[in-house]
Protein backbone atom coordinates (compact mmCIF):
# COMPACT_ATOMS: atom_id res chain seq x y z
CA UNK A 1 0.00 0.00 0.00
CA UNK A 2 1.44 3.87 -1.14
CA UNK A 3 2.22 5.99 2.02
CA UNK A 4 0.89 9.29 1.59
CA UNK A 5 2.02 12.37 2.96
CA UNK A 6 0.70 15.87 3.19
CA UNK A 7 1.82 18.26 0.47
CA UNK A 8 0.75 21.85 -1.57
CA UNK A 9 0.97 20.89 -5.17
CA UNK A 10 1.23 23.76 -8.04
CA UNK A 11 -1.06 22.21 -11.30
CA UNK A 12 -0.40 25.39 -13.20
CA UNK A 13 0.30 28.55 -14.31
CA UNK A 14 -1.89 31.44 -12.39
CA UNK A 15 -2.92 32.60 -9.09
CA UNK A 16 -2.75 31.38 -5.63
CA UNK A 17 -6.05 28.68 -6.22
CA UNK A 18 -3.46 26.72 -8.32
CA UNK A 19 -1.69 25.99 -5.48
CA UNK A 20 -3.68 22.63 -3.94
CA UNK A 21 -3.41 20.76 -0.52
CA UNK A 22 -3.94 17.31 -0.84
CA UNK A 23 -2.51 14.17 -0.18
CA UNK A 24 0.48 12.72 -2.40
CA UNK A 25 2.27 9.16 -2.32
CA UNK A 26 5.59 9.83 0.29
CA UNK A 27 9.09 9.92 -1.86
CA UNK A 28 11.95 6.91 -1.53
CA UNK A 29 14.85 7.80 -1.85
CA UNK A 30 16.36 6.35 -4.93
CA UNK A 31 20.69 6.09 -5.39
CA UNK A 32 22.51 8.98 -4.75
CA UNK A 33 19.45 10.93 -2.62
CA UNK A 34 18.44 11.97 0.97
CA UNK A 35 14.86 11.49 2.55
CA UNK A 36 14.21 14.37 4.56
CA UNK A 37 11.47 15.15 6.79
CA UNK A 38 10.55 18.73 6.38
CA UNK A 39 10.56 21.13 9.80
CA UNK A 40 10.02 24.32 7.79
CA UNK A 41 10.31 26.11 4.16
CA UNK A 42 10.30 29.49 3.54
CA UNK A 43 8.11 31.05 0.71
CA UNK A 44 10.32 32.85 -2.29
CA UNK A 45 10.13 35.46 -5.06
CA UNK A 46 11.09 32.87 -7.06
CA UNK A 47 8.04 30.55 -5.98
CA UNK A 48 5.25 33.59 -6.97
CA UNK A 49 7.62 34.18 -10.45
CA UNK A 50 7.62 30.61 -11.55
CA UNK A 51 3.45 29.97 -10.37
CA UNK A 52 2.90 33.51 -12.67
CA UNK A 53 5.21 32.42 -15.46
CA UNK A 54 7.17 35.94 -14.75
CA UNK A 55 10.30 34.44 -16.08
CA UNK A 56 9.06 34.68 -19.59
CA UNK A 57 6.83 37.52 -19.09
CA UNK A 58 6.95 40.82 -20.91
CA UNK A 59 5.48 43.04 -17.95
CA UNK A 60 6.81 43.64 -14.66
CA UNK A 61 5.93 41.16 -11.24
CA UNK A 62 3.45 43.63 -10.45
CA UNK A 63 1.73 43.13 -13.36
CA UNK A 64 1.69 38.78 -12.71
CA UNK A 65 0.53 39.23 -9.48
CA UNK A 66 -2.55 40.85 -11.15
CA UNK A 67 -3.16 37.96 -13.13
CA UNK A 68 -2.14 39.70 -16.21
CA UNK A 69 -1.10 36.44 -18.52
CA UNK A 70 1.95 37.42 -20.47
CA UNK A 71 4.33 34.32 -20.96
CA UNK A 72 5.32 31.71 -22.83
CA UNK A 73 4.33 28.23 -20.69
CA UNK A 74 7.07 26.78 -22.11
CA UNK A 75 10.14 28.81 -20.87
CA UNK A 76 8.40 29.82 -17.12
CA UNK A 77 11.04 29.24 -15.10
CA UNK A 78 14.26 31.02 -13.61
CA UNK A 79 16.25 29.10 -16.55
CA UNK A 80 13.69 29.28 -19.10
CA UNK A 81 12.80 25.42 -19.38
CA UNK A 82 9.35 25.42 -18.23
CA UNK A 83 7.56 23.80 -14.94
CA UNK A 84 6.29 19.99 -15.32
CA UNK A 85 2.97 19.88 -13.32
CA UNK A 86 1.94 19.01 -11.08
CA UNK A 87 4.92 20.38 -8.91
CA UNK A 88 5.89 20.77 -5.40
CA UNK A 89 7.27 24.14 -5.01
CA UNK A 90 10.08 24.99 -1.82
CA UNK A 91 13.70 25.57 -2.15
CA UNK A 92 14.41 26.69 1.40
CA UNK A 93 14.18 22.61 3.06
CA UNK A 94 15.61 22.76 6.98
CA UNK A 95 14.43 19.14 8.77
CA UNK A 96 16.03 16.05 9.61
CA UNK A 97 17.32 12.92 7.67
CA UNK A 98 15.60 10.29 7.54
CA UNK A 99 16.67 7.60 5.22
CA UNK A 100 19.01 7.63 2.51
CA UNK A 101 19.28 5.46 -1.06
CA UNK A 102 21.84 3.24 -2.07
CA UNK A 103 25.57 4.41 -1.69
CA UNK A 104 24.77 7.18 0.83
CA UNK A 105 26.72 7.31 3.85
CA UNK A 106 23.57 6.23 6.81
CA UNK A 107 25.75 8.74 9.08
CA UNK A 108 23.61 11.07 7.76
CA UNK A 109 20.74 9.79 9.40
CA UNK A 110 18.91 11.33 12.16
CA UNK A 111 20.77 14.40 11.86
CA UNK A 112 19.35 18.13 11.50
CA UNK A 113 19.95 19.06 8.09
CA UNK A 114 19.80 22.26 5.26
CA UNK A 115 19.15 21.95 1.38
CA UNK A 116 21.40 23.49 -0.98
CA UNK A 117 18.80 24.04 -3.10
CA UNK A 118 21.03 24.47 -6.77
CA UNK A 119 21.37 20.75 -8.23
CA UNK A 120 24.72 21.48 -10.55
CA UNK A 121 25.53 20.23 -13.50
CA UNK A 122 28.72 20.53 -15.73
CA UNK A 123 27.07 23.30 -17.95
CA UNK A 124 26.06 26.21 -16.06
CA UNK A 125 23.20 26.88 -17.75
CA UNK A 126 21.76 23.17 -17.27
CA UNK A 127 21.46 23.82 -13.91
CA UNK A 128 18.45 22.86 -11.79
CA UNK A 129 16.51 24.48 -8.07
CA UNK A 130 14.32 22.60 -5.69
CA UNK A 131 11.10 22.98 -6.15
CA UNK A 132 11.47 24.54 -9.83
CA UNK A 133 13.13 21.35 -11.47
CA UNK A 134 12.63 18.82 -8.86
CA UNK A 135 10.09 18.78 -6.18
CA UNK A 136 10.35 20.76 -2.95
CA UNK A 137 9.77 21.42 0.55
CA UNK A 138 6.26 22.29 0.76
CA UNK A 139 5.25 19.12 2.04
CA UNK A 140 5.79 16.86 5.02
CA UNK A 141 9.07 15.40 2.83
CA UNK A 142 11.21 15.39 0.69
CA UNK A 143 14.25 13.49 -1.75
CA UNK A 144 17.58 15.66 -2.36
CA UNK A 145 20.25 14.76 -3.66
CA UNK A 146 23.08 13.43 -0.81
CA UNK A 147 25.23 15.99 -2.28
CA UNK A 148 22.85 18.86 -1.54
CA UNK A 149 22.18 17.71 2.29
CA UNK A 150 24.52 19.68 4.78
CA UNK A 151 24.10 18.48 8.51
CA UNK A 152 24.23 21.76 10.60
CA UNK A 153 24.71 22.63 14.06
CA UNK A 154 22.59 25.68 15.06
CA UNK A 155 20.24 26.64 18.40
CA UNK A 156 18.27 28.51 15.84
CA UNK A 157 14.98 27.12 15.35
CA UNK A 158 14.13 25.60 11.85
CA UNK A 159 11.77 28.40 11.16
CA UNK A 160 15.10 30.79 11.37
CA UNK A 161 17.29 28.13 9.09
CA UNK A 162 14.60 27.95 6.73
CA UNK A 163 15.38 31.42 5.95
CA UNK A 164 19.10 30.68 4.64
CA UNK A 165 19.09 28.11 1.75
CA UNK A 166 17.56 30.67 -1.06
CA UNK A 167 17.21 34.48 0.51
CA UNK A 168 20.43 34.43 2.49
CA UNK A 169 22.52 32.24 -0.39
CA UNK A 170 21.62 34.92 -3.02
CA UNK A 171 22.24 37.44 -0.42
CA UNK A 172 25.69 36.40 0.28
CA UNK A 173 26.57 35.65 -3.36
CA UNK A 174 25.64 39.68 -4.51
CA UNK A 175 27.93 40.78 -1.55
CA UNK A 176 30.67 38.19 -2.34
CA UNK A 177 30.61 39.49 -6.53
CA UNK A 178 30.27 42.96 -5.28
CA UNK A 179 33.46 42.34 -2.84
CA UNK A 180 31.66 44.42 -0.36
CA UNK A 181 34.97 45.42 2.65
CA UNK A 182 34.65 47.63 5.69
CA UNK A 183 35.61 50.71 2.99
CA UNK A 184 32.04 50.03 1.39
CA UNK A 185 29.26 52.16 1.68
CA UNK A 186 26.46 50.49 0.37
CA UNK A 187 22.87 51.01 -1.21
CA UNK A 188 20.24 47.66 -0.64
CA UNK A 189 17.54 48.26 -2.14
CA UNK A 190 14.13 46.12 -1.66
CA UNK A 191 16.00 46.00 1.82
CA UNK A 192 12.98 44.56 4.01
CA UNK A 193 12.46 41.21 2.20
CA UNK A 194 14.07 38.27 2.46
CA UNK A 195 17.44 38.98 0.34
CA UNK A 196 17.21 42.85 1.03
CA UNK A 197 17.96 42.50 5.19
CA UNK A 198 19.90 39.23 4.34
CA UNK A 199 22.35 41.43 2.73
CA UNK A 200 22.11 43.93 5.66
CA UNK A 201 23.26 41.39 7.85
CA UNK A 202 26.16 39.84 5.83
CA UNK A 203 26.95 43.86 4.89
CA UNK A 204 27.41 44.38 8.48
CA UNK A 205 29.46 41.25 9.03
CA UNK A 206 31.98 42.59 6.87
CA UNK A 207 31.98 45.81 8.22
CA UNK A 208 30.10 47.76 5.68
CA UNK A 209 28.21 51.48 6.30
CA UNK A 210 24.84 50.40 4.76
CA UNK A 211 21.97 52.27 3.62
CA UNK A 212 18.67 50.47 3.37
CA UNK A 213 15.94 51.49 0.89
CA UNK A 214 12.39 50.50 2.49
CA UNK A 215 9.16 50.89 2.11
CA UNK A 216 7.13 53.20 4.48
CA UNK A 217 7.34 52.34 8.84
CA UNK A 218 9.95 50.01 8.16
CA UNK A 219 13.00 52.00 8.70
CA UNK A 220 13.62 51.18 12.56
CA UNK A 221 13.57 47.01 11.49
CA UNK A 222 16.10 47.67 9.14
CA UNK A 223 18.23 49.81 11.70
CA UNK A 224 17.49 47.43 14.33
CA UNK A 225 18.87 44.46 11.91
CA UNK A 226 22.54 46.30 11.01
CA UNK A 227 21.62 49.17 8.89
CA UNK A 228 23.32 52.47 9.43
CA UNK A 229 20.71 54.72 7.40
CA UNK A 230 17.30 53.63 6.14
CA UNK A 231 15.07 55.74 4.03
CA UNK A 232 11.81 55.13 2.42
CA UNK A 233 11.18 55.27 -1.28
CA UNK A 234 9.55 58.72 -1.41
CA UNK A 235 10.18 62.01 -3.16
CA UNK A 236 12.95 62.34 -0.87
CA UNK A 237 14.90 59.74 -1.75
CA UNK A 238 16.73 61.56 -4.48
CA UNK A 239 18.39 64.01 -1.82
CA UNK A 240 19.05 61.30 0.94
CA UNK A 241 21.05 59.16 -0.96
CA UNK A 242 23.00 62.29 -2.62
CA UNK A 243 24.37 62.31 1.33
CA UNK A 244 26.50 60.05 0.77
CA UNK A 245 29.44 58.42 -1.35
CA UNK A 246 28.16 55.14 -2.80
CA UNK A 247 30.36 52.38 -3.71
CA UNK A 248 28.32 49.08 -3.65
CA UNK A 249 24.67 48.81 -4.99
CA UNK A 250 22.95 45.53 -4.38
CA UNK A 251 19.68 46.04 -6.27
CA UNK A 252 16.56 43.86 -5.80
CA UNK A 253 14.21 45.41 -7.31
CA UNK A 254 14.93 47.64 -10.65
CA UNK A 255 12.23 49.12 -11.80
CA UNK A 256 11.72 52.87 -11.86
CA UNK A 257 14.20 53.14 -9.11
CA UNK A 258 17.07 51.30 -11.09
CA UNK A 259 17.98 55.03 -12.66
CA UNK A 260 18.41 56.40 -9.39
CA UNK A 261 20.29 53.99 -7.12
CA UNK A 262 22.94 53.48 -10.21
CA UNK A 263 23.42 56.98 -10.80
CA UNK A 264 24.34 57.32 -7.05
CA UNK A 265 27.05 55.16 -7.12
CA UNK A 266 30.63 56.92 -7.51
CA UNK A 267 33.66 56.50 -9.60
CA UNK A 268 34.60 52.99 -9.67
CA UNK A 269 31.75 51.68 -7.98
CA UNK A 270 29.68 47.96 -8.46
CA UNK A 271 26.22 47.88 -9.36
CA UNK A 272 25.01 43.88 -8.21
CA UNK A 273 21.18 42.41 -8.49
CA UNK A 274 19.38 39.34 -8.92
CA UNK A 275 15.79 40.62 -8.78
CA UNK A 276 13.70 43.25 -10.33
CA UNK A 277 10.00 42.29 -8.76
CA UNK A 278 9.70 46.73 -9.47
CA UNK A 279 10.19 45.39 -13.04
CA UNK A 280 12.91 44.11 -15.21
CA UNK A 281 12.63 47.21 -17.72
CA UNK A 282 14.75 49.69 -17.20
CA UNK A 283 16.16 52.89 -18.56
CA UNK A 284 19.99 53.39 -18.47
CA UNK A 285 22.06 56.45 -19.29
CA UNK A 286 25.62 54.50 -20.52
CA UNK A 287 27.07 58.00 -20.15
CA UNK A 288 27.07 56.72 -16.10
CA UNK A 289 27.96 53.01 -17.76
CA UNK A 290 31.21 54.59 -19.15
CA UNK A 291 32.77 57.25 -17.49
CA UNK A 292 32.39 56.53 -14.54
CA UNK A 293 34.28 53.00 -14.81
CA UNK A 294 31.15 51.06 -13.06
CA UNK A 295 31.22 47.03 -12.85
CA UNK A 296 27.76 45.65 -13.74
CA UNK A 297 27.01 42.21 -12.21
CA UNK A 298 24.08 39.71 -11.81
CA UNK A 299 24.36 37.05 -9.47
CA UNK A 300 22.02 33.93 -9.85
CA UNK A 301 23.43 30.92 -9.73
CA UNK A 302 25.84 30.24 -6.98
CA UNK A 303 28.51 27.54 -5.98
CA UNK A 304 28.81 25.19 -2.97
CA UNK A 305 31.46 27.86 -1.16
CA UNK A 306 29.01 30.23 -0.55
CA UNK A 307 26.33 27.94 0.84
CA UNK A 308 29.17 26.76 3.04
CA UNK A 309 30.31 30.65 4.07
CA UNK A 310 26.49 30.69 5.60
CA UNK A 311 26.85 27.61 7.60
CA UNK A 312 29.97 28.97 9.01
CA UNK A 313 27.94 32.05 9.86
CA UNK A 314 25.06 30.86 12.09
CA UNK A 315 27.19 27.76 13.36
CA UNK A 316 29.38 30.86 14.57
CA UNK A 317 26.36 32.95 16.16
CA UNK A 318 26.64 35.56 13.62
CA UNK A 319 23.35 35.73 11.81
CA UNK A 320 20.11 36.38 13.29
CA UNK A 321 17.26 36.13 10.69
CA UNK A 322 14.14 37.76 10.65
CA UNK A 323 10.85 35.78 10.33
CA UNK A 324 7.88 37.82 9.66
CA UNK A 325 4.93 35.25 10.01
CA UNK A 326 4.98 31.27 10.36
CA UNK A 327 2.12 29.54 8.40
CA UNK A 328 1.36 26.08 8.68
CA UNK A 329 1.29 23.87 5.06
CA UNK A 330 -2.43 23.69 4.85
CA UNK A 331 -2.56 27.71 4.61
CA UNK A 332 -0.07 27.83 1.38
CA UNK A 333 -2.83 30.31 -0.74
CA UNK A 334 -3.08 32.73 2.60
CA UNK A 335 0.45 32.57 3.19
CA UNK A 336 1.41 33.44 -0.71
CA UNK A 337 -1.23 36.31 -0.35
CA UNK A 338 0.52 37.74 2.52
CA UNK A 339 3.74 37.25 0.96
CA UNK A 340 2.91 38.95 -1.90
CA UNK A 341 1.15 42.05 -0.27
CA UNK A 342 5.19 42.60 0.43
CA UNK A 343 3.77 44.39 3.85
CA UNK A 344 6.10 42.61 6.25
CA UNK A 345 9.52 42.43 7.34
CA UNK A 346 12.08 39.51 6.91
CA UNK A 347 10.98 35.99 5.65
CA UNK A 348 7.46 34.10 5.33
CA UNK A 349 7.94 30.51 6.87
CA UNK A 350 5.87 27.29 6.29
CA UNK A 351 5.65 24.63 8.27
CA UNK A 352 4.38 21.27 7.79
CA UNK A 353 1.90 21.00 11.00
Amino acid sequence: MTELMNAVVLTGYGGPDKLVYNQVPKPTPQKGEILIKVGACSINNTDISTRTGWYAADGGFQELLEDKDSYEEGKSTWNMMGVQFPRIQGADIVGVAVEVGEGVNPDILNKRVIVYPWIRTAKLADYQYVGSEIDGGFAEYAVIPATNVYSINSDLPDTQLATLPCAYSTAENLVTNARVSAKDTVIITGASGGVGSAAIELCKIRGAVIIAIVGANKEHLAKELGADYAYVRDEKLAENLAKHEVTVTVDLIAGEYFSLVFKSLVVGGRYVTSGAIAGPLVELDMRDLIYKDVEVRGANRYGPEVFQNLLGYIERGLLNPAVAKVFPLSQMQEAQKFFQSKKFFGKVVITPE
